[in-house]
């Protein structure tokens, strides 16, 4: 029974670790937001080429000048242009912008973070 009286709270060293586990998840939250911002403006690029009526008209080349005409509007600067396949048929125009962000988050720990957004039109002649 004593010693449970004597006993109060956590240790300096569960404190310590408590601390530590926090600090890396703020951590981690602060390496990670800049780039779900960044996908969130390629998010919007990708739903405003739904609703432009030239996209329709204008040659892949020109798609992809448009593209990257937001991507700059949006202040997306450092984007990898190989991300961004465009195929245009007849009937059909698919748009796949798929890229990879990686994060060093301390030392040799690095995170990958994959994404991906689509977009298909018809195309009425």
């Amino acid at each position: 029974m004593r010693l449970q009286k004597n006993q109060k709270g956590l240790t300096f060293i569960s404190w310590l670790i408590i601390l530590a586990i926090g600090g890396f998840f703020v951590m981690l939250g602060l390496k990670l937001t800049p780039i779900y911002l960044e996908n969130q403006s390629v998010k919007s690029v990708v739903k405003s080429l739904d609703n432009d009526p030239m996209i329709r008209k204008t040659d892949t080349r020109g798609i992809r000048k448009i593209i990257k005409k937001r991507m700059k509007i949006n202040s997306i600067y450092d984007f990898p242009q190989d991300a961004i396949k465009i195929k245009k048929t007849k009937s059909r125009l698919n748009i796949d912008i798929t890229y990879n962000r990686e994060e060093k988050i301390v030392a040799n720990v690095y995170v990958l973070v994959k994404f991906s957004e689509k977009l298909s039109v018809d195309i009425v002649p």
